[in-house]
């Protein structure tokens, strides 16, 4: 856990990039996912680090997060997403080998409380069945044979909507520790947030799909053209998050990503004035949550599909 001065140091940057956004932030930043505002000083008790990737699989960059969200997040999908990146990121990695257990199986045909899991010795398939953890005579009742058929469901396939949901609260947190609060103040992911916030990957928001490569991504932002309609994007390890664009292009749950689609990585930064993004004159970022007259950005910054074409800063008519 980071220390109380790096938070309180954070929270500070963050509180002098929001004072661009409007005047009424001063002395405060927004929660990313809750946008609620927190007083750096007097609240900081109601604020913490909160890992971006999960610290129990390995995850070290972290933001600012109110500690409701923080725990609300580590209770659902931060615990299932990464439970799934320690498997993802282990050689030898197999649901077997999930933190998590389930609780009964199913042994020659006879349900009872056990587990299964794997020798760290030789990697054999071990199977436990209790007797003091279910009714007399039930483990006594499996049919004995040459050969054990056991059945059972891996716990982490129970819960594949926190795992995408945990995916979408990554790629979402790092995109906002890269460009800062003229990614989260846009209203085009008002959906993505409430798909965080009540970790539900159905209604709609971000897309999660799986990259067609046996290759394992480091967390990188940019853009996926599809169709011609271009999308901020997220590669998170087997996976990428494709968020809603503020450019009137279809919702992402609308659109088939095909193996065709074009990728772009971006090299952003936050900036204590909001401002938008373009990419070949599409709108790819656009904060219009602004608290400041006009409610717009003045700067835009026009991305190039080539590139070896440098990026142009541009001062929006007001």
């Amino acid at each position: 856990m980071p220390s109380r001065p790096a938070r309180k140091k954070l929270a500070e940057s963050l509180s002098l990039e929001l004072f661009g956004f409007g005047e009424c932030f001063s002395d405060q930043f927004l929660c990313p996912t809750c946008m609620c505002a927190f007083r750096v000083e007097k609240d900081s008790n109601r604020y913490t680090a909160g890992h971006i990737i999960p610290e129990a699989a390995g995850g070290e960059e972290w933001t600012i997060l109110c500690r409701t969200c923080n725990s609300r997040f580590g209770e659902r999908q931060d615990k299932w997403f990464g439970e799934y990146l320690s498997v993802l990121q282990n050689p030898e990695g197999t649901f077997f080998h999930a933190k998590s257990k389930s609780k009964y199986i199913t042994v020659n045909g006879v349900t009872i409380s056990g587990k299964v899991s794997v020798s760290e010795e030789d990697g054999a398939i071990e199977v436990f069945a209790p007797i003091n953890r279910n009714p007399p005579g039930k483990v006594e009742s499996i049919p004995q044979g040459p050969k054990l058929e056991v059945q059972f469901t891996p716990e982490i396939t129970k819960h594949i909507n926190e795992v995408q949901v945990g995916y979408i609260t990554a790629a979402y947190l790092t995109w906002f520790s890269l460009v800062g609060y003229s990614w989260a103040m846009q209203s085009s992911l008002e959906s993505v947030r409430k798909q965080i916030l009540e970790c539900d990957y159905t209604l709609g928001g971000a897309k999660v799909v799986a990259l067609m490569s046996d290759e394992i991504f480091e967390p990188d932002i940019g853009v996926v053209v599809e169709s011609d309609h271009v999308y901020p994007c997220c590669l998170m390890y087997d996976r990428m998050v494709i968020f809603p664009a503020p450019n009137g292009a279809p919702s992402p749950h609308k659109v088939v990503f095909s193996a065709q689609h074009q990728l772009h990585l971006l090299n952003l930064a936050r900036m204590d004035a909001p401002y938008a993004v373009s990419f070949e004159g599409k709108i790819l970022v656009k904060p219009d949550m602004l608290r400041k007259e006009p409610p717009v950005p003045e700067h835009l910054l026009y991305i190039f599909a080539d590139s070896d074409k440098e990026a142009q800063w541009l001062v929006l008519e007001r």
